[in-house]
């Protein structure tokens, strides 16, 4: 009998050692792997985020060259870039797609409260171009996300390859035991998601922006946000780039501006435990991790262009406001010719000219054309509510002065008194338009207009040595100097001087740069006098003027030698 049960006891400890091998052990291990491999996979998930992050990054980096707009982005770049050089030899602004959407849709708005015709035909033609620039920037970042090389590249001319820079992220990043097999990265938008940085135009009463079609003073993306009944889709961006919901993903269309980038990835974990398992479990060493980004978008930096207006006398009834400019019963005209300066900036470059071309409306529409394009080069800096005062405000001056208009940081329109006039005058920059009216007015009056559009133009492709940006002032640091008008604090409130660009003119009177490789060496320090890397346009520190505008010959004319009857009116009586 004792030695039965020493035997049922030998028995038990035997069928326990075969449960605990065959059954525990195995249980034991599948539930430490599982552990394991959920801890692995949510490395690989951290990782491949970051890596939708660069991927975002990436995005924002790349620049093109439009025909309309100059060089053009998801994401706005100031003037310090090598690869963005006009002829010149100074880098030209990059403009954020969100940018140009924004100006373009405000400029429809103020169109359309001033019932003004000619600049409703020309923020049409705007909107036209802009939809073959946002139909150019999908195809750009689609291909790009593809993985072709040796066309993208940054503000410095440095080649962009988002699926390289992934690739390289996570073989750097994923666990030891995980091997990387497969990435795609496709571009894409959001239903119902993603921020924008623009904000809504003010006051909100001409904004034409449903309460559904903002977030926190912002437009709301990737939705048709009208404005006289035009379409305006703005694209996902906000000031750094971010992680978006999967569940709001759509695949790229030709109706959004596809700036969500998605990326998927495959990877291969090592499994030292895989032999003890049975076959068909290999799917467990892989894993396929998804992760959604929206880029990022710099601000709009940097003073805008200066419009200038002449007169040779005190402004006369009929002619004491904007909004008399652009009425066309306010003018007979006898003849309106336009201008194309070729060659250089006329007349000081050697071998400029300028060459008759086919003009577009009488004295009114070009007041309105011209006063749409410096508008345009404001971006969003001016609030709507401002350019609408501007326009009804009459003129207060004495005889001969002379306006500077400026679009201050608050989002008003500056006008002040030049007292001494820092930009070069009856220069047209090359490649841009003046245009000459002979007109009469009320009281017999027979005035000779002169117009001169330094920025209608935009970009290396069609802006000529300077790419469409206002012409230089000088000395550089003229709008902080009192004979022109300004000082310090009134400098800082327009965004412009040592205040307001945080940075230093070693030589104010310096010539214009050659171009060199070094650009602007020099040009411009820090405040604490420490060198910068990058050296900004010249204009970038005061503005530049970018329209002039003359009105000549409005006090009693008297016989002159002179022979062309409608420059005799004009050169006879100017007096600035």
């Amino acid at each position: 009998m004792a030695r039965c049960k020493r035997s049922s006891k030998g028995h038990v400890l035997a069928l326990i050692l075969v449960v605990t091998c065959m059954i525990v052990v195995p249980l034991l291990l599948v539930f430490s792997q599982t552990g394991f491999y959920v801890m692995d996979r949510e490395r690989v998930q951290t990782a491949v985020d970051a890596a939708g992050l660069v991927a975002a990054n990436d995005m924002s980096r790349i620049i093109f060259s439009d025909p309309t707009f100059g060089w053009v982005s998801l994401s706005n770049y100031p003037p310090i870039g090598k690869a963005t050089r006009a002829r010149d030899g100074e880098p030209l602004p990059v403009t954020g797609i969100n940018t140009l959407v924004g100006t373009i849709r405000q400029n429809t708005i103020i169109a359309n409260e001033l019932a003004n015709r000619k600049m409703q035909e020309l923020t049409d033609r705007d909107r036209a171009s802009l939809e073959m620039t946002i139909a150019e920037l999908n195809v750009t970042l689609k291909e790009s996300l593809a993985g072709e090389s040796g066309k993208y590249i940054d503000i410095q001319g440095a080649e962009v390859r988002p699926v390289k820079d992934v690739e390289d992220f996570l073989r750097a990043h994923l666990p030891a035991n995980v091997r990387l097999e497969s990435v795609k990265l496709t571009s894409g938008w959001l239903k119902g998601g993603g921020t924008t940085t623009i904000a809504t135009p003010l006051p909100a009463e001409f904004s034409q922006v449903k309460k559904e079609e903002e977030q926190a003073g912002n437009y709301r993306p990737f939705i048709d946000v009208r404005a006289n009944n035009r379409s305006f889709t703005f694209a996902g961006l906000g000031p750094s780039s971010r992680l978006v919901s999967h569940s709001e993903f759509q695949p790229a269309d030709g109706k959004h501006i596809n700036s969500i980038v998605k990326i998927e990835c495959e990877v291969a974990r090592q499994n030292p435990y895989l032999p003890f398992f049975a076959v068909g479990n290999d799917a467990a060493s892989r894993m396929k991790c998804v992760a959604f980004a929206q880029p990022y978008t710099m601000e709009d930096i940097g003073p805008k262009g200066v419009m200038t207006l002449r007169f040779s006398g005190t402004p006369v009834p009929g002619l004491l406001s904007w909004s008399d400019f652009m009425r066309q019963s306010n003018f007979e005209d006898q003849q309106v010719t336009a201008f194309d300066a070729l060659g250089g900036d006329y007349p000081v470059d050697k071998g400029s000219t300028m060459a008759a071309t086919e003009t577009d409306g009488g004295t009114a529409d070009q007041f309105s054309e011209h006063f749409y394009y410096w508008l345009r080069n404001g971006h969003l800096q001016p609030k709507l509510g401002a350019v609408l005062d501007m326009v009804n405000a009459q003129f207060k001056m004495g005889p001969f002065e002379k306006f500077a208009y400026e679009f201050a940081k608050d989002g008003t329109i500056s006008r002040r008194v030049l007292e001494k006039d820092p930009f070069p005058i009856g220069v047209t920059s090359d490649s841009q338009v003046s245009v000459m009216s002979d007109t009469r007015i009320q009281g017999g009056l027979a005035p000779i207009i002169i117009f001169r559009d330094n920025v209608k133009h935009l970009g290396t492709e069609s802006g000529g040595k300077h790419g469409g940006q206002p012409l230089t002032g000088k000395p550089l640091n003229w709008c902080e100097l009192r004979e022109f008008g300004g000082d310090e604090q009134t400098a800082l409130s327009l965004g412009k001087g040592h205040l307001g660009t945080q940075l230093t003119v070693v030589d104010p009177n310096a010539p214009a740069p050659e171009e060199t490789e070094n650009m602007l060496t020099e040009m411009f320090r820090k405040l604490d006098g420490k060198e910068l890397a990058l050296q900004p346009r010249r204009n970038f520190y005061s503005g530049g003027l970018a329209l002039d505008i003359e009105i000549g010959g409005i006090r009693q004319f008297q016989p002159s030698v002179l022979d062309i009857p409608s420059k005799r009116k004009y050169w006879a009586y100017r007096k600035i």
